[in-house]
This record gives C-alpha cells, sequence and structure tokens, in this order.
C-alpha cells in the first residue's frame, strides 16, 4: 500500500514525505546519471550505424573508411585499418542488413536503459547488470584472442559499471519516488 504526499510523489506505506532528504536519496546513487549518459551515447551511436547499414547495404564501406582513415590523418594501409577494410569488403549487402537491423535492436536496449538509469528505475539497473554481465563472455573472448588496449578498457569499464549496479542493487538503495500524474 502506498501514500500520496502533499507533492503528489508516491510514498510506501508508513513513510513520510520527509524521511530523506533529496541530497541523501541521491548522493548513494550519484553515479547513474554518468552510466545513462554512457549508455545514451553508445545508443545513439547504434541507431546512426543501424540505420546507416539498412538505408545503404550496398555502400561501399571499405572506400568509406578508407577516407574517414585519411580524413583522421591515418595511414588506411596500415595492419589495423587495412584488415578492418578488407573484413569490410568481404560482407554482402545482405549481411550489412542484418547487422543493421542487429545494431537499431542493441541501440533499443541501450537506450532503454539510459533513460531508466536517468530516471534512477530499479528495472533499468536490473536490465543493465543482466544485459553488461551477458556480454562478459564475448569481450574475454575477444581479449583472449587479440588483446588491445580498447578492449581491455571497455571491459574493466563494463565490470566496474556492474559491480557498482550490484552494490547499488544490493544495499537496498531506493529508487526516486515517482510522480503521479
Amino acid at each position: 500500500m502506498s501514500t500520496r504526499s502533499a507533492s503528489n510523489d508516491v510514498q510506501p506505506a508508513g513513510a513520510t514525505a520527509t524521511s530523506k532528504p533529496p541530497e541523501e536519496r541521491t548522493r548513494s546513487n550519484r553515479l547513474l546519471p554518468w552510466i545513462a549518459a554512457e549508455r545514451t551515447l553508445r545508443a545513439i551511436v547504434l541507431f546512426l550505424v543501424g540505420i546507416a547499414l539498412i538505408a545503404d547495404p550496398d555502400h561501399n564501406w571499405g572506400k568509406t573508411i578508407t577516407n574517414f582513415a585519411r580524413d583522421l590523418g591515418l595511414n588506411p594501409n596500415s595492419n589495423g585499418i587495412e584488415k578492418i577494410i578488407h573484413k569490410l569488403h568481404a560482407i554482402s549487402s545482405d549481411r550489412f542488413a542484418v547487422y543493421g537491423i542487429i545494431a537499431l535492436a542493441y541501440g533499443a536496449l541501450e537506450a532503454a536503459e539510459g533513460y531508466g538509469l536517468w530516471r534512477r528505475r530499479r528495472w533499468a539497473e536490473y536490465l543493465t547488470v543482466l544485459a553488461t554481465s551477458l556480454l562478459f563472455i564475448p569481450e574475454i573472448w575477444e581479449i583472449v584472442h587479440k588483446a588491445t588496449p580498447l578492449k581491455v578498457g571497455a571491459l574493466l569499464v563494463n565490470i566496474a559499471v556492474v559491480a557498482y549496479l550490484i552494490f547499488q542493487l544490493r544495499s537496498g538503495h531506493k529508487s526516486e519516488p515517482r510522480a503521479v500524474a
């Protein structure tokens, strides 16, 4: 059972509107907006990539990467960029469309996580822990086969996010009360 306070916030039964000052409610989970921003940025990038791959699957993505590398002042003939370009040329246009759909779906998941974390929703913390933890296996697999500083850094950030959210969930912090319209 819940009650409404003067500000129309839903409060647990027996709680008052002044049971915790707002600064104390948000102090324990002050990293959530940063995690939400990171997830939202990922979602935007994935949406853009997904739309580009679906809208123009026949595009010469190898040439685009080559030009982009040159614009950044990189040598497209260096080993890393050359391997990426070679792999892009081996992908069929049907596969680019499938990858575009996958990017859009993953972008939607990241957007849901970002929205929920920004709004300090408990379901978003559980969703982020689950979705991020499931990706540890492929991330570790990639590092075992070809470790790069970027891959290791991404894994460490994801481990830190999951550890922080699990700590928050286990410490029993309460999400912000929802306003009732």
